[in-house]
């Protein structure tokens, strides 16, 4: 079991403005939570870097009985912005 993360995100940085892939995500932590009475939720953390250290973007995704969902993509340790997120998990 495993997500990846498709798409594209627009990310706006030192006034230069950047197509991220989802494909360029990649997947940095995940495994099984178990959320009791017998159900348990797959959890991704996907990360990409900026090759030049400006900032890096935090995209977290779960999979719960077949159902996938993305939460919003974050920014750390940069001051990109992020100007417009089409990116999507799908299980890959």
């Amino acid at each position: 079991m495993t997500l990846k993360i498709q798409g594209s995100i627009l990310v706006e940085c030192a006034g230069e403005r950047l197509s991220i892939q989802g494909a360029q995500f990649g997947l940095e932590e995940d495994g099984t939570r178990n959320l009791g009475d017998g159900d348990f939720q797959y959890e991704a953390l996907h990360i990409y870097f900026d090759p030049e250290d400006r900032f890096k973007i935090l995209v977290e995704s779960t999979l719960l009985q077949g159902s996938v969902t993305i939460y919003p993509a974050k920014v750390e340790e940069g001051s990109a912005v992020i100007v417009e997120d089409n990116l999507d998990a799908v299980e890959g």
